[in-house]
């Protein structure tokens, strides 16, 4: 009850809300992107698909209430990027056209940002559509994802790995990357799996976004070790593409997340450049905070939650339209633009919304029954 009721005044209460459960923004999307359950990224010439064009792309048909999407989606993942069996492994994070000019996979390693998305995303289809295999296929894959893609590091707890291997540094270091790891998806996954180490995961996702802003803007790539979480030189210190996505995680947590306050306090240095230029900066050197050029309209949109959250109306209002105004859709090269821009305007129109134990609230649920 409690959840519907926050639901309805969000509905009523933002000018951005959605008038009815069509979603056109995604209907577009899948005209142009989404070929018999595969989602492409024509800005790669191999007209790659990557683990994580499916798991958003799932994400956005449980949201639109798309049930023969979800699942041509999900059965074209289970079918090419893990042998036909998402049960036994976790799915190869890129596929596309080979040397050879087969098509197949081309890169095995998994990536645990798409792995945590469809996990959630199974899990909270599932629970909305009542399908006892879809949280069944959930656990399995969060129980892999426990295994697999999570280190145990003294003093710090259970650590995200972006995959199974590639990612260990020596001396006791890993690569990290904080835009891999949405609260949300840590929360939730916490309430369904408490025998797993969720919640340590949780404490140190947070702890790994918050360490690694000393200017207030978050970076594509970090390291962590024993003595915490830091800037790595050897990867760099910019904020771009990846980072983005910090920002957008960080402002869809729900109001009464007790983290949400701190987050969004630290990341006050990118609500204000994004003011000083008009759009949010395309890259940041995270370790002094200086900025050069604009981003493109998925970054608007991607901020959207984050100047909510900051209280920044006019800032909110003219993002918004900037997003919509230059947002362009074609196969060859704005795959991720696309994307950005369905997370963030779709939160901003009120379509979804998480609650503070990360359970998703589409809009769909109280309005077209």
């Amino acid at each position: 009850m409690k959840a519907l009721i926050f639901l309805l005044a969000l509905l009523i209460s933002l000018p951005g809300r959605a008038a009815t459960c069509d979603w056109p923004q995604w209907q577009q999307f899948q005209s142009i992107y989404i070929v018999n359950g595969r989602v492409v990224d024509g800005s790669d010439a191999r007209q790659i698909t990557t683990s994580e064009g499916q798991s958003y792309a799932l994400f956005f048909a449980l949201v639109a209430n798309d049930r023969a999407m979800f699942a041509e989606l999900l059965n074209w993942t289970q079918t090419h990027l893990a042998s036909g069996d998402l049960t036994a492994r976790l799915p190869a994070w890129q596929w596309g056209r080979q040397a050879s000019g087969r098509f197949g996979v081309l890169d095995a390693n998994p990536a645990s940002d798409s792995d945590l998305w469809i996990a959630y995303t199974l899990a909270e289809a599932g629970r909305l559509w009542d399908n006892f295999y879809y949280q069944s296929l959930a656990h399995l894959l969060a129980s892999r994802i426990m295994r697999e893609e999570t280190v145990l590091i003294d003093g710090l707890g259970t650590v995200l790995l972006p995959g199974i291997s590639g990612f260990e540094l020596g001396d006791g270091q890993y690569s990290v990357n904080p835009s891999y790891v949405p609260l949300q998806i840590m929360a939730r996954f916490r309430a369904l799996y408490p025998h797993d180490d969720w919640a340590s995961l949780y404490q140190t996702s947070q702890a790994l976004m918050l360490a690694t802003m000393p200017a207030g803007f978050s970076p594509d790539w970090a390291k962590a070790s024993r003595a915490g979480f830091h800037l790595d030189p050897q990867t760099g210190f910019t904020g771009s593409y990846n980072a983005i996505r910090s920002y957008l995680w960080a402002g869809m947590l729900s109001d009464a997340s007790p983290e949400k306050a701190a987050l969004v306090a630290a990341m006050q240095p990118m609500v204000a450049a994004t003011a000083r230029l008009s759009a949010p900066p395309r890259e940041v050197n995270t370790s002094n905070g200086k900025f050069q050029q604009s981003g493109s309209a998925g970054f608007s949109a991607a901020m959207l939650p984050l100047i909510h959250a900051s209280g920044e109306q006019a800032l909110l209002k003219t993002q918004a339209e900037r997003a919509a105004a230059m947002l362009v859709s074609q196969p060859d090269d704005y795959y991720y633009d696309n994307v950005l821009a369905l997370f963030g305007l779709g939160w901003h129109q009120a379509r979804y919304r998480f609650d503070v134990d990360g359970k998703l609230l589409p809009a769909w649920e109280n309005q077209c029954q």
